[in-house]
């Protein structure tokens, strides 16, 4: 199997805080961002949101799974793939 089949394989289903499925490729993610607790407005975090995903491509995504539920996730995908 080429190496984009196998990235092809390793998807991650998220949800969006307007409650739209978003389809992630793990090898994609770069960073995940946990809400903060802060006295002030987190621009990044839109209420309903549980953690912020960061793409390479740049773009992030405010998804309302926990930054730990979004991390297993991303880590049984990996194992998935060959």
């Amino acid at each position: 199997m080429s190496p984009a089949a196998a990235a092809a394989l390793s998807l991650v289903l998220l949800h969006r805080a307007d409650g739209g499925a978003v389809v992630v490729a793990a090898p994609h993610v770069t960073s995940l961002h946990e809400r903060m607790a802060t006295s002030g407005t987190n621009k990044l975090f839109v209420p309903e949101a549980g953690c912020v995903v960061w793409l390479a491509d740049g773009k992030l995504l405010s998804v309302i799974e926990p930054c730990t539920v979004v991390r297993k996730l991303l880590e049984e995908a990996a194992q998935g793939a060959p």
